[in-house]
């Protein structure tokens, strides 16, 4: 059966990682449950503390994170990352809550280790009937919230509790989280140090609010994705128009007045079975340590690398093959940890 038949019967929005997560899995009575044994069950390595489900209200709206942080936090300001789900996700499922395999819940090690302060945010329910983010592809499906205003506020408000360090704070997510993340670099990269988008791209017609300052950017997309394609064009499930991957880059680059010659390596191909090889191309203006990076996942499909947390493959079926020579947390963080911005 193709690919684009099993999206239609199964009803996946594009960007939806959790797609089979609750086919056999846990229901929302038990979701409670599976939380409180969360770090029993699922990341038996992590020291720090995930929070139960936070709310802020914003803008007449009940707006639903958790936050985790290393079990004792330094005097010093910490670095801040937010991590945004995919459209019909949540930031339970990104984390690994809710009992599937999740990627993203490898940042958990990584904060304990670099003292990081995660902020795990929900989208709201858009028309589509699922949760998702107001990013800059302006389509239908998408939520009308004011999802800049509204992740600029969580910031500021996480900070009220925790020590953020607010010249260090980054953006990443996947798909549409991903593609919010770009909106952050377009409308206020005065306010993070650099973004990483997973599975997506800027959108076509581009920004209508260029960005005003430099940031660092990365994307890590596959060439086989079949949700966004890799060569532009519209998203399946009319979720917009993107531009290529390549062209994102070169908008990024331009922006940055990078250099015009990149870095370029090969990843190690560790999995021979995954189907997928990785590479890196990484543009620089040395002047002002601003970095646009391409994770080229060749053969990859609409998912995050990941060496620890493989997708079933039922799974993968229906949204591509995923990588397994790298784990997407470690080359985000990498790319995150010596950028800060200069305002």
């Amino acid at each position: 059966m193709k690919r684009s038949r099993l999206l239609r019967l199964l009803g996946l929005e594009a960007g939806v990682l959790c797609g089979l997560s609750f086919l056999g899995s846990s229901h929302a009575s038990n979701l409670a449950i599976t939380g409180n044994l969360f770090k029993k069950q699922l990341l038996s390595s992590i020291t720090g503390n995930l929070s139960e489900k936070l709310f802020l209200t914003h803008q007449g709206q009940s707006r639903s994170y958790r936050i985790y942080g290393p079990e004792l936090l330094p005097e010093t300001p910490c670095a801040a990352v937010l991590l945004l789900h995919g459209n019909g996700g949540s930031a339970d499922q990104l984390i690994g809550v809710t009992g599937q395999q999740a990627p993203h819940q490898l940042w958990m090690p990584i904060a304990d280790r670099e003292h990081l302060i995660l902020i795990i945010p929900d989208g709201l329910v858009g028309p589509n009937g699922k949760p998702g983010w107001n990013d800059a592809r302006n389509i239908a499906s998408n939520p009308d919230s004011d999802d800049v205003a509204f992740l600029n506020n969580l910031v500021e408000t996480v900070a009220e509790s925790y020590p953020i360090d607010f010249q260090r704070v980054y953006a990443t997510g996947m798909s549409n989280g991903g593609h919010m993340a770009l909106r952050l670099a377009a409308e206020v990269p005065e306010k993070f140090a650099a973004v990483a988008a997973v599975a997506a791209a800027n959108p076509d017609p581009i920004f209508v609010d260029q960005p005003q300052y430099s940031i660092s950017v990365l994307l890590m997309n596959g060439t086989d994705d079949q949700i966004l394609p890799y060569e532009g064009g519209e998203m399946s499930r009319d979720r917009g128009k993107v531009q290529s991957t390549d062209d994102s880059i070169q908008y990024w680059v331009t922006h940055n007045n990078c250099e015009k010659i990149p870095r370029f390596s090969r990843y190690t191909n560790q999995s021979r079975t995954d189907g997928c090889t990785a590479s890196r191309t990484t543009y620089s203006n040395l002047t002002t340590n601003v970095e646009v990076s391409l994770v080229r996942i060749r053969g990859g499909g609409h998912t995050e690398p990941s060496i620890s947390q493989p997708y079933s493959r039922l799974f993968l079926a229906i949204v591509g093959a995923q990588n397994q020579d790298i784990e997407m947390a470690d080359e985000v963080w990498k790319f995150f940890q010596d950028k800060s911005t200069s305002l």
